[in-house]
């Protein structure tokens, strides 16, 4: 069943490109969470998290894009919400100390 509503799902080059950015996205969380436990800084669990965010983010973009299981202001919104955690995840990482 899954199968075949994927199938019947058509996919552009712009789809392709963003499971690309997810794939990239999810590949950097993997690689932070090694870094983290090789290292123990902190720093790079942030990073890890802003990067899980964004694959996130664009599975739950492509997600209501194909669904529309939310209208499209709360889409708005929880996309906004996670771009937010993602910067700030990020500037949080690059201004700790240790």
């Amino acid at each position: 069943m899954l199968s075949r509503l994927l199938l019947e799902i058509p996919f552009d080059v712009a789809d392709i490109i963003e499971f690309g950015i997810m794939g990239f996205s999810l590949v950097l969380f993997a690689l932070a969470l090694s870094a983290y436990r090789n290292s123990g800084m902190k720093r790079i669990l942030l990073a890890a998290g802003a990067f899980i965010l964004f694959a996130i983010q664009f599975l739950v973009d492509y997600i209501e894009e194909y669904f529309n299981l939310l209208d499209e202001d709360s889409t708005d919104i929880i996309l906004s919400l996670i771009t937010l955690g993602i910067l700030l995840l990020f500037f949080t990482a690059i201004v700790k100390r240790k």
